[in-house]
């Protein structure tokens, strides 16, 4: 990301922007020093040698290659702002905050900085400045957010920033190389949308979301979007697993088509699984492709489907059977979503992180079982246990983004957890419960044969209970359509159920192949 400020000159852009490298970590560029860097000379002697055409035509060179770069600050001279050009390169990928001064306050910085500044050279300062500020007024209004440093310390402008962008949010970084992307986690997020939104440019935005979920954010979303002056287009589906199918897939195609998007467009998935899931997948498929962002309002979805870019929709034969890979630009998490949040759904995303512990952290699993009164009432654990499911995704992600191989292990309970799905129409259990079984009656399997301790499965069910979870396939399902659902999955290879099997809390492995008969004894009982 980059941070770009503009401003006239005495707005502290300079001082701002070392504050504000100082507290993230990135690197500080000033366009003005870069100019004087490949001319040798000082910007003055530029304006009286060669003139300003020739100092504009420079600056603008300096800003195109400010523009490729990552992870920085910029503190650009006064009259960028005025080259349009200019101002669409320095928005790629970064926000541009507009440092505001008076004109007074302006003249006393620069007459006590001392240096010399060609535009002010005049005999009338103070008239000069509030000439130039009033042709400015409607260049700087471009920019994405304002802030006032009249009265503030360099200090407190940096901090008013980094709050503004919700710079000071834990985040977790999927890193796909060119397609990398960041998963930003904490409390208000909802209400930063707008800024973090507008460092894609898009041309146009819709927001999907469901008939449920979209009253309860509405204000605070589309107050977040008008702020920047997005003015989005609002799609909303029924609230169900059952509708993340073709019927609904092709209805939001068709109303992107009727808005006019293009392939700079760009979707807002608000909403749990099925919404994100079926958000992705249009998004992977309109037009070959544009971008989404996540703003995932379950803790299943955070935790889960809204990191590592799977999207699909469900067939009548199966579950995620039409899907594609693809990465969203964004995942914006915001804790305080979990406050309006059913219980019985806050359990089911407890169920994914119980996931977690199992396959890869045996110090998470641990973690959950000693903090389950702080992680219930959205205390500081949740942001914990949050963060670090997102971080083993993430890492697993990143090794494995296709499920060529190590992916598969993220599947740990959900071979069964999505027959038992499929055999029940999708209405009986929600996704987490079902996988909450699937992980209990995986790791009985693995006791049966010989690679897992029983009092380590145990533990998995144990933990499953004290978040409310059910652990048992009823006694109303029938072990032979669960077979027949699981030799639909996708996981099956040349007829061979594939399942990740756990070995101790904290390691599992891929059994590519499962005896039938004992299979069928453990669905059974």
């Amino acid at each position: 990301m980059k941070i770009v400020l503009t401003g006239f000159m005495g707005t502290g852009k300079t001082s701002v922007g070392k504050e504000l490298c100082r507290k993230l970590g990135y690197r500080f560029v000033d366009s003005d020093t870069m100019i004087e860097e490949r001319e040798g000379i000082p910007i003055s002697l530029i304006f009286k040698k060669k003139g300003e055409d020739y100092f504009r035509k420079v600056e603008m060179e300096v800003i195109e290659k400010i523009s490729r770069m990552e992870n920085i600050v910029v503190a650009t001279g006064g009259g960028v702002i005025k080259n349009k050009k200019n101002v669409e390169r320095l928005g790629r990928r970064g926000s541009i905050i507009w440092l505001k001064a008076d004109p007074k306050i302006i003249l006393k910085r620069v007459m006590l900085e001392g240096g010399k500044r060609p535009l002010l050279e005049v005999e009338e300062p103070l008239q000069e400045i509030n000439r130039l500020l009033t042709e400015r007024l409607p260049l700087y209004a471009q920019a994405d957010a304002t802030v006032d440093t009249n009265y503030i310390t360099p200090e407190e402008a940096a901090q008013e920033i980094v709050e503004r962008l919700g710079l000071d949010s834990p985040v977790v970084t999927v890193d796909l190389k060119e397609r990398s992307y960041n998963i930003v986690i904490g409390s208000k997020a909802l209400q930063r949308l707008g800024l973090r939104l507008k460092e894609f440019r898009p041309s146009k935005v819709a927001i999907v979301s469901n008939k449920t979920v979209f009253p309860l954010y509405k204000d605070m979303v589309l107050k977040a979007l008008n702020d920047v002056n997005i003015t989005p287009e609002i799609i909303l589906i029924p609230d169900g697993e059952e509708y993340k199918d073709f019927t609904w897939t092709y209805h939001i195609h068709g109303e992107l088509l009727k808005a006019r998007f293009d392939r700079s467009s760009l979707l807002i998935a608000v909403g749990g699984g099925v919404v994100g899931d079926i958000t992705g997948f249009v998004a992977s498929t309109y037009m070959r492709g544009i971008r989404y962002v996540q703003v995932p309002t379950t803790l299943l979805s955070q935790v889960d489907s809204s990191v590592g870019g799977k999207t699909g929709v469900n067939h009548p034969l199966g579950k995620n059977m039409v899907g594609t890979f693809y990465q969203p630009s964004l995942v914006l998490i915001d804790i305080d979503t979990l406050r309006t949040l059913p219980k019985g759904e806050f359990s089911a995303g407890m169920a994914e992180i119980i996931k977690y512990g199992v396959i890869a952290d045996r110090g998470l699993f641990d973690y959950l079982e000693n903090n389950r009164e702080n992680i219930l009432s959205l205390g500081d654990s949740i942001i914990h246990v949050i963060k670090r499911s997102c971080e083993i995704k993430a890492d697993v992600v990143s090794k494995d983004e296709r499920e060529g191989g190590l992916r598969a292990i993220l599947n740990f309970g959900h071979t069964i957890g999505h027959a038992i799905e499929t055999v029940t129409k999708y209405k009986r259990f929600l996704h987490g419960e079902a996988i909450a079984i699937g992980m209990c009656v995986v790791s009985d399997l693995a006791v049966r044969m010989g690679i897992f301790k029983k009092s380590d499965s145990g533990r998995v069910k144990k933990l499953a209970e004290l978040y409310n979870l059910p652990t048992s396939i009823p006694d109303d399902i029938n072990a032979s359509d669960l077979m027949n659902a699981m030799e639909l999955d996708k996981k099956v290879k040349n007829g061979k159920i594939r399942f990740i099997l756990p070995e101790s809390i904290g390691k599992v492995r891929i059994e590519e192949e499962v005896d039938r008969n004992l299979l069928r004894e453990v669905l059974k009982s």
